[in-house]
C-alpha cells in the first residue's frame, strides 16, 4: 500500500486538532433561555446557544459551585442540579421562596435573593435557606453575582447594585446605559470582567462594575436570558470505538508517511 507522507501527515494533523479542540473549550457563560431552558452564551461573541429543556417551567437561577464544578438551578422555589449536556434538573429540595438568582462564593457556598424578603444563604444539600437580611429594591431581585474580591453584587433589571453578606442591606451603584439596560443575568469571569445578559432585547453585554456602563458583545440569538454564572463546559464524550480506529489509522498513516519519507532521503 503507497501512501503519501502528505496525506499522512494531514491526517494526524486533522486528528490531534480535533483532540485539542475538544480539550480546549472556552469556559461557558452558562444562563437559562425563555425560563425552559438550559443555555451558554460565549463571551467572546455573545452568541446563546440552548443546550435543552429543563422540564421545569420558571427556571431563572443558575449557578456553578466553583469547589465540584456541578451546575445548580432554580425553578419557582426548588434547588436542583443540572445535566450539562441535555438541560435535565435534578430536584435538590425546596427553599420555601420564591427564588430568580443565586450564586456561589469562592469557599462554595450557596447565595440566592429572593424576590421579596431579600438575601439568603442555602444548604446545597438540601435547599434549606437562612435569611441573612433584607434589602430587596424596589424591582425585586434577578440575579446576583459575586466578583473576585468577593464583592456580592445584584440587578433588579434597570440597575446595578452592592449587596451587604452580613446585613442583606443593599447600596446602588448607577442605573445601566449603554446597549443592555435589562439586565438580569450577571456573572463575573476569572479575569475579573462583569458580563451580563439583557432579558428584553436579548444582547450580551461587559458591565462596568463601578458605573454600570455596558458594552455590547453581541446579540445572543436567543430569547429572555435570565440568571448566569461563568463555569466549565459539559463533559467531553470518550472517543468511540470508531473513533479509536480512525485516531489507530492516522498514526498507522504517520509512520508510513516517516518510512516514505526516510526511503527518498536515504
Amino acid at each position: 500500500m503507497q501512501v503519501s507522507a502528505g496525506k499522512s501527515i494531514s491526517a494526524l494533523v486533522g486528528c490531534l486538532a480535533l483532540c485539542l479542540a475538544q480539550q480546549a473549550i472556552a469556559a461557558p457563560y452558562w444562563t437559562t433561555f425563555g425560563g425552559t431552558n438550559i443555555g451558554t452564551i460565549d463571551s467572546t461573541t455573545g452568541v446563546g446557544t440552548v443546550v435543552g429543556p429543563t422540564g421545569h417551567a420558571g427556571t431563572y437561577g443558575v449557578a456553578e459551585d466553583p469547589t465540584s464544578n456541578i451546575l445548580y438551578a432554580t425553578y419557582g422555589t426548588t434547588l436542583a442540579t443540572v445535566n450539562k449536556s441535555t438541560g435535565a434538573l435534578t430536584t435538590v429540595g425546596n427553599m420555601g421562596i420564591s427564588i430568580f438568582g443565586i450564586t456561589f462564593d469562592a469557599s462554595g457556598a450557596l447565595w440566592t435573593v429572593s424576590t421579596g424578603t431579600g438575601l439568603y444563604t442555602v444548604n446545597k444539600a438540601s435547599g434549606a435557606v437562612t435569611l441573612v437580611g433584607n434589602g430587596t429594591p424596589a424591582g425585586g431581585w434577578m440575579d446576583i453575582a459575586f466578583s473576585g474580591g468577593g464583592v456580592l453584587y445584584g440587578v433588579d433589571g434597570p440597575r446595578l447594585y452592592t449587596i451587604n453578606t452580613g446585613t442583606g442591606a443593599s447600596t446602588l451603584v448607577a442605573t445601566f446605559s449603554g446597549p443592555c439596560t435589562d439586565v438580569m443575568s450577571i456573572g463575573f469571569d476569572t479575569g475579573g470582567t462583569l458580563y451580563g445578559a439583557d432579558y428584553s432585547a436579548g444582547k450580551f453585554c461587559s458591565i462596568n462594575p463601578g458605573t454600570a456602563v455596558t458594552t455590547l458583545i453581541g446579540p445572543t440569538g436567543v430569547a429572555n436570558p435570565h440568571g448566569g454564572d461563568f463555569g466549565t463546559p459539559a463533559p467531553v464524550p470518550a472517543p468511540t470505538l470508531g473513533e479509536w480506529a480512525k485516531i489507530a489509522f492516522a498514526g498507522l498513516l504517520l509512520a508510513v508517511g516517516i518510512g516514505a519519507i526516510r526511503r527518498r532521503q536515504a
